[in-house]
């Protein structure tokens, strides 16, 4: 996540040598996936971290460098350059090592490319509570740095200490308003593996931000990038492709699912991504009910629509049979883009604004009663056991999404057809597109309940 005003601080080092677990440490949340495997990290990951006082600063985590002739993983290049993308922006470095498996020659190249920013750089030994690592932390003052520090990311052990030596490169303006009404919109990408996320995220941000790849599963972080547009600001989270419980055999995958839908739950809106040339499926309506169930607003988006040739009508067929398996999204827009060549990619922004506008939005107790009124006068709510049920009044109980309270005299939960029918007449109503409507059956107080075991 990039930010206004804030210092950039980068984590660096080779693979597996705890850079993801200090991240975690020093962010204070389970953000990045801790995994034996060398090169889980493969796309930068940032996050702004508040100190005790207030003051905040934007932490990157990269992914490891990777020297020798052997790189640890396909994507060894496209790692690098993402790390130094991050080196030229940071302000502060910490540059990771691992003490307890002693100073390598991947170690020394590292510190060779970071030598012209000795001054802005600490060199930390990680993982010195392992048995004789503290005893070799002597043995890196050898790669040149004034500032050497022993630290276990996994126990905390110097967190005290690195804190007050980040501490003293953060300015006191970076404390944040917390009534700021220009917070950014949240958005999360998301998608089954393979269907373009990282190439809209980078078109989206105008920068090669994700390591695209046409080998699925290439991003197994969430990434946070902040920007700004015609004077508003977006939160842009890219998470790695979902696959369903039962391909997710892989520890690293399984973790990559988890981290996934965190990031939905952190969004106020998913951009589901659908593939042109492979249609929906089944996995692409388990992603989006991962967004349904979590209720985000939601625009559907048909990616590599130019792929294929197509016919006047293919357009209308194709939506047609999304909106038939995605049937739980009907309130969600739909647009046809190509994320690698921008086609209709500029039309995102207008939606999101207009989708985000009506799912933070609060109604007058008034005006929600009136269109309850008029949704019973067309169409009287189902008796339940021989009862008819009697509506009282609504209110709007929370935003994000709308959700309106509907005072009773008995608070059994609607038949799905009169909900559905309210849901449509509240939405035409008031305008709203793209949000999830959620209501809340209340018996009203002071009435005899009249629920049945």
């Amino acid at each position: 996540m990039a930010s206004r005003n804030l210092r950039k601080i980068v984590i660096v080092g080779r693979p597996n040598v705890g850079k993801s677990t200090l991240f975690n440490r020093l962010a204070g949340k389970r953000r990045a996936l801790i995994h034996d495997l060398p090169g889980m990290t493969r796309d930068r990951l940032s996050d702004i971290v508040e100190l005790d006082d207030g003051r905040r600063f934007e932490l990157t985590d990269t992914g490891g460098l990777e020297y020798g002739d052997s790189p640890m993983s396909a994507y060894a290049d496209e790692i690098r350059a993402q790390a130094r993308v991050a080196l030229r922006e940071a302000d502060f470095i910490l540059f990771v090592v691992d003490g307890a498996a002693g100073l390598l020659p991947e170690d020394r190249e590292i510190a060779q490319d970071l030598r012209a920013d000795a001054a802005r750089t600490v060199l930390l030994v990680n993982k010195v509570d392992r048995k004789d690592a503290e005893e070799a932390t002597h043995e890196f003052w050898e790669l040149g740095f004034e500032r050497l520090m022993p630290i276990s990311a996994e126990h905390g052990d110097g967190m005290d200490e690195l804190f007050d030596v980040i501490s003293e490169v953060i300015p006191a303006d970076s404390i944040e308003d917390e009534e700021d009404e220009n917070a950014p919109i949240r958005v999360a990408i998301i998608g089954r593996p393979n269907v373009g996320k990282s190439s809209l995220l980078n078109r989206l941000t105008n920068e090669e931000r994700a390591v695209v790849s046409p080998i699925s599963g290439t991003t197994r972080d969430a990434i946070d990038i902040e920007i700004e547009r015609n004077g508003k600001r977006y939160l842009i989270i890219d998470t790695a492709g979902i696959r369903r419980k039962g391909k997710t055999t892989d520890e690293a995958e399984k973790l990559a699912v988890i981290s996934a839908r965190k990031a939905i739950e952190r969004a106020e809106i998913a951009l589901v991504l659908i593939d042109a040339t492979e249609g929906i499926t089944g996995q692409d309506a388990t992603v989006a009910g991962y967004a349904e169930d979590a209720g985000k607003a939601a625009l559907l988006l048909v990616n590599k629509w130019d792929v294929d040739e197509h016919a006047q009508d293919d357009a209308k067929k194709f939506e047609e049979h999304v909106r038939f398996r995605l049937k739980f999204l009907a309130y969600a827009p739909l647009e046809f883009i190509s994320a690698k060549t921008g086609r209709r990619v500029d039309k995102i922004f207008d939606r999101i604004d207009e989708i985000v506008a009506g799912h933070r939005q609060r109604f007058r107790t008034s005006e929600l009663n009136q269109v309850l009124e008029r949704a019973i006068a067309g169409h009287q709510p189902p008796a339940l056991r021989g009862r008819p049920r009697r509506f009282y009044y609504a209110t709007q109980l929370k935003s994000g999404p709308p959700t309106i309270a509907l005072f009773s005299n008995m608070d059994e939960p609607l038949h799905f057809s009169y909900r559905r029918y309210l849901e449509n007449q509240f939405r035409e109503a008031l305008g709203l597109i793209g949000t999830p409507i959620h209501f809340v059956l209340r018996a009203r107080k002071g009435m005899k309940r009249e629920r049945r075991d």
